[in-house]
């Protein structure tokens, strides 16, 4: 009895919050927005209060009602089979984002070396797998490693890159310096929605280098939903709710400071950017490092930009390994149940699904390869991340159709956060999430010689490619699939509230 509560080990709530904050927020991209100013607050308080408050009280909901994150909610709601197909979406997602996120790492790498590098692919390529093989090293270790190293890692790289560009655009308004941006009420509303405007969008995932522009009356919008996605990922540690000693209190409590932590990377930040840096200065689309760069010239500090460049490596690693392990997981309780060969079932010594990770360090891998096949990477790596942020959008729309399903259909399990209006928050997100989709499928200005048809046809396609292997399995699932009973395959999608009456029962026995 001794032996079995000292072999539990919970995670605090602070290192969920702190995982979340690096799987959502990221300040690579935050160069590229401060071209608008003060208008970039308004650029991410819209995207906020239409996607990002929606999927947050939403996820607080299930999150503190069912294990398995959005497997197991979406499982619960409808079955095997969608659960599988939205877990299967997810994990593809994040492999095929790994090498993107990673090349940022790459190119902020070879600013410390030699500039030039940054345009080797045989480099970039080399770089990207390299630190993916460490992540997953880490992730081999177990979640307790892991957990504490993603923490670190954001409040190292991401957090703290970030409240010192606050600190450096207040100074500098304070010691004199002139604004580079105009600081006026009217300046809250971009000028962003005339027909003849021109706006650079794209993933915040990809580094700004590789966003696209567009041109017309919707280019307004289209900047706008490009940043729904920009603070997607906040759902996706609440896997680890079983991590928690009390995860109906404690889940919404890392919910609620994660989303103050990341619109205060975001926001802030951004602003602090467009102090210093023209909006017409090219260190605006040359990348984060750049910005840094122009900030410490004028403060006489060029010594510290290398510091600072070691840090947002840091910063992307921390957001690598707080993806590693949630989707990961979510496709191990996929195999259990189940529905993958038993070869992709098996765990290490600490419980970790080796053979997942593997295979996820085989498929970044080759994917890094497109930086030396490539000379181009630019409109491949587009197409692919525009692919995975469909992907990602599909999910949020299972996300939403699940939580009001199961408050129809188990209204009787223990919520620790019942989110008032339920319905109402869904059908925002929901619509927030199907305008994205349009949007998504809309092609920016380089692939105009590309009929439209044609453009959204090449991302079905890739859809419905990307969708195929979890049905396949499923149709071909043998019962020597099933490695362990049914009832533990069960609790990885099972109401918190049971689990815990189970661990409880256990412990008294």
């Amino acid at each position: 009895m001794a032996t079995a509560s000292k072999a539990k080990t919970y995670m605090s709530w602070l290192t969920i919050c702190f995982m979340m904050v690096a799987a959502v927020a990221s300040i690579r991209s935050l160069p590229s927005m401060a071209v608008y100013g003060l208008g970039s607050v308004f650029l991410y308080v819209i995207p906020a209060l239409l996607f990002f408050i929606p999927v947050s009280l939403v996820a607080s909901e299930l999150g503190t009602g069912w294990n398995g994150g959005i497997y197991g909610w979406v499982r619960q709601a409808y079955g095997d089979r969608p659960g599988f197909f939205i877990m299967w979406f997810l994990w593809v997602e994040v492999v095929v984002w790994y090498p993107i996120v990673l090349g940022f790492a790459a190119s902020t790498m070879a600013y410390l070396i030699n500039p030039e590098l940054a345009k080797s692919g045989v480099f970039t390529a080399a770089v990207i797998t390299v630190l993916f093989w460490l992540s997953t090293v880490v992730a081999l270790n177990g979640l307790d490693a892991l957990s504490k190293l993603t923490s670190w890692f954001m409040l190292l790289g991401t957090a703290l890159p970030a409240a010192l560009l606050v600190l450096l655009g207040v100074a500098w308004l304070v010691l004199g310096h002139k604004s580079a941006a105009p600081l006026t009420l009217d300046a809250l509303i971009p000028a962003i929605f005339d027909t003849h405007t021109t706006v650079k969008a794209g993933s915040h995932n990809l580094h700004p280098d590789l966003w696209r522009e567009f041109t017309g009356a919707i280019t307004g919008l289209v900047l706008i939903v490009s940043n729904f996605l920009a603070f997607a990922g906040i759902e996706m540690n609440a896997i680890h709710a079983r991590e928690l000693r009390n995860p109906q209190k404690e889940m919404p409590r890392a919910i609620l400071l994660a989303f103050f932590m990341i619109l205060l990377v975001f926001i802030p930040p951004t602003v602090a950017i467009s102090l210093v840096v023209p909006a017409d200065s090219t260190s605006l689309t040359a990348g984060v490092i750049q910005a840094y760069a122009a900030f410490f010239e004028g403060f006489n500090m060029p010594w510290a930009t290398p510091i600072m460049a070691i840090l947002l490596i840091i910063g992307a690693l921390g957001g690598v390994l707080a993806w590693t392990a949630g989707p990961s997981t979510g496709l191990l309780f996929v195999g259990k149940a189940g529905m993958l060969p038993p070869i992709l079932q098996k765990v290490n010594k600490k419980g970790v699904q080796k053979n997942i990770l593997f295979l996820q360090g085989i498929i970044v891998t080759l994917l890094s390869t497109i930086y030396i096949i490539i000379d181009n990477v630019s409109d491949a790596f587009w197409m692919i991340s525009a692919m995975a942020a469909l992907m990602y959008l599909i999910v949020y729309v299972f996300m939403f159709l699940s939580a009001m399903k199961l408050r129809k259909t188990q209204p009787n399990v223990k919520r620790g956060y019942v989110l008032k209006g339920l319905h109402g928050w869904c059908f925002l997100g929901l619509f927030s999430t199907c305008v994205a989709l349009v949007f998504g499928f809309i092609p920016p200005n380089n692939f105009s010689s590309m009929p439209f048809f044609e453009y959204a046809g090449i991302l079905l396609i890739g859809l419905v490619v990307a969708g195929m292997p979890p049905f396949i399995f499923y149709a071909v699932r043998k019962p020597s699939w099933q490695m362990v009973p049914k009832a533990e395959s069960d609790q990885y999608s099972a109401a918190l509230q049971d689990l815990q009456d189970a661990d409880s029962k256990v412990k008294a026995g």
